[in-house]
């Protein structure tokens, strides 16, 4: 009686140990995809930043074990957390659309699955990083409504801010980073939270939080590189908010703090022993940035002389070219002198032909020849003329010099030279066109276009004023309207019309000859010769061998000139050379 019981007792147990090893190596499998990607996260839900090579080779060995636990566990209760663990691989890969396609369809894939609000999260994630923003937004704002305890809560603020910094909507963004900072205090990306604010603060236009937010980062920066970068952001916004003289005292104190390179005597470059040359490269940045204070000042030779000992003590490097290049921009924006701009923008590219600003150096050279060229042209022309040099002068000003004071006085001189002209009109219109985009005086701008509109009928630029204020929400009665005479066609008298051709009697269609035309037009008369131009002979082609047995057929497609015409008192003699078709 016991066998039965023995051997019913040997199955469970072996039942039961391959229970235990499927279970087992189903564990190691989902172990070992979390255990990789946890190493290339460093234990964070995902990376917030590029992920390393390091990184990636990790989250693509997580990939695979999820990839092998869904094919040999098809029906395992852990398949969602698998799957899951896959797409955010894939995000970790920098793959933000291939983690789209596979998160959402996530819900009807796995409709009971407790993993649905943190796969919203990474869909929102993975938007962001597609650059596929509403749809993100759409995505974590759903997300924060459906599970506000999350532990993802935090990092879909943050996720947040970042996406609507994209969308151009500081506000929202700021008001976003700053419930992350308010409902979490100790999370450890706080400071992250913090620098969105800073930054979303400073496109709003709210310089002065800005600058406090910039300030705190500043204070808790683990390294003197960061330190350094926060103040150029507290300079920032001060700048912004046209604060020159609080930028200049906030950077020269900090150029206390720094070493100034030391120059050699006899003027020629060596490279030097610096105890800390990290202090030494802020100098130099430093130095830069209290010249453009200086120049946004108004205070030309002083920008200048910082520019100068930037280039001194940096010579032949990415700063030294940076500085010319500004030296150069003094001198055309601030000074208008271009002759010396150009001269000074050709030194850029010596000091470093690898520098950006070497290249933005040869447009800005570009730009000055263009200018120089118009204003030589100006000269005792007709009106029509130094109108359209002036138009192309501001143009130019506003356009790739980003002067638009200097293009409104030259509109202005323009409007002002040639009053009531068509050139008058299109230059009052630019310039409400200026005083609308780029100072937001919008009076103004409308005042203007009503000039156009009742002074400038019948032209081009009335039409114009027209649609502009009715852009704007000014109709304008349609009585006042007077649209410009259509362009008048002048005939082209030295072009002869062909003569028609003509189909004879056999249906053969002929085309007129040059002879023809002659008669026609009265080059030469009837009954007179033409005169004919010498060719070399046309060689023909020999006869068939039984063309002497066959007689001659005339060819009737050929029109035939009297005898007058002809120069031979004979009938005209049919040519043998053709056969008739």
């Amino acid at each position: 009686m016991r066998r039965p019981h023995r051997a019913v007792g040997r199955w469970l147990a072996v039942a039961l140990l391959a229970a235990t090893a499927a279970s087992c190596a189903f564990y190691n499998t989902f172990y070992k995809a979390k255990d990789y990607y946890s190493k290339a996260t460093l234990g964070a839900p995902y990376v917030l930043d590029a992920p390393d090579g390091t990184s990636v080779s990790n989250f693509g060995k997580s990939i695979d074990y999820s990839k092998k636990l869904l094919a040999g566990y098809p029906k395992s209760k852990w398949v969602d957390d698998a799957y899951l663990l896959w797409a955010r691989g894939l995000l970790g890969k920098d793959d933000p659309l291939q983690t789209m396609n596979m998160l959402r369809d996530f819900g009807a894939r796995y409709p009971q699955s407790p993993l649905k609000d943190d796969a919203l999260f990474y869909m929102g994630v993975a938007g962001r990083k597609a650059r596929k923003y509403v749809e993100s937004l759409a995505a974590l704002d759903e997300f924060l409504q459906r599970a506000p305890k999350n532990d993802l809560v935090p990092y879909a603020l943050i996720e947040r801010a970042r996406v609507l910094v994209a969308l151009d909507r500081p506000g929202d963004a700021a008001a976003s980073a700053s419930e992350m900072l308010d409902r979490f205090r100790k999370h450890p990306e706080r400071d992250r939270a913090l620098q969105l604010r800073a930054e979303a603060l400073l496109a709003q236009g709210e310089y002065e939080r800005a600058r406090g937010d910039y300030k705190l980062l500043g204070v808790r920066a683990a390294t003197d590189e960061g330190r350094f970068g926060f103040l150029l952001k507290e300079a920032d916004c001060l700048e912004a908010g046209r604060r020159y003289d609080d930028e200049l005292t906030l950077l020269q104190s900090a150029l206390g703090h720094e070493q100034e390179p030391v120059r050699p005597q006899d003027g020629t470059f060596q490279q030097v022993f610096q105890p800390n040359p990290g202090s030494v490269d802020r100098w130099g940045r430093l130095m830069l940035r209290v010249g453009t204070a200086q120049a946004l000042a108004g205070r030309k030779e002083l920008a200048l002389s910082s520019y100068k000992r930037v280039v001194d003590g940096f010579p032949r490097t990415s700063l030294a070219a940076e500085a010319q290049y500004r030296t150069a921009y003094v001198h055309e924006t601030i000074g208008d002198d271009f002759e010396t701009a150009r001269t000074e923008y050709a030194k850029v590219s010596p000091q470093s032909p690898t520098s950006p600003f070497a290249a933005q150096a040869g447009q800005r050279l570009t730009n000055l020849d263009r200018l120089i060229q118009y204003r030589s042209s100006a000269g005792p022309d007709s009106l029509g003329k130094k109108a359209e040099t002036g138009l192309l002068l501001a143009e130019l000003y506003l356009f790739q010099l980003d002067k638009p004071d200097r293009a409104l006085e030259e509109y202005r001189k323009v409007s002002g030279a040639s009053p009531g002209t068509p050139y008058a009109g299109k230059a009052l219109n630019a310039e409400a066109w200026v005083l609308r985009n780029k100072f937001h005086r919008d009076a103004e701008a409308d005042s203007l276009l009503w000039v156009v509109v009742r002074g400038y009928p019948k032209t081009e630029a009335q039409v114009d004023a027209r649609d502009y204020l009715e852009r704007y929400g000014h109709p304008v009665p349609a009585e006042l309207i007077q649209l410009p005479d259509p362009p008048v066609v002048v005939p082209d008298t030295t072009r002869l019309t062909p003569l028609p051709s003509r189909v004879d009697s056999i249906g053969v269609r002929h085309t007129p000859s040059i002879l023809d035309s002659l008669l026609r037009y009265g080059s030469i008369r009837a009954g007179e010769p033409p005169v004919t131009p010498t060719r070399p002979p046309v060689p023909r082609a020999p006869a068939p061998p039984d063309s002497s047995s066959r007689p001659a057929v005339a060819d009737t497609t050929r029109a035939t000139l009297p005898d007058s015409l002809r120069g031979a008192s004979g009938p005209a003699l049919p040519d043998t050379t053709r056969r008739h078709p």
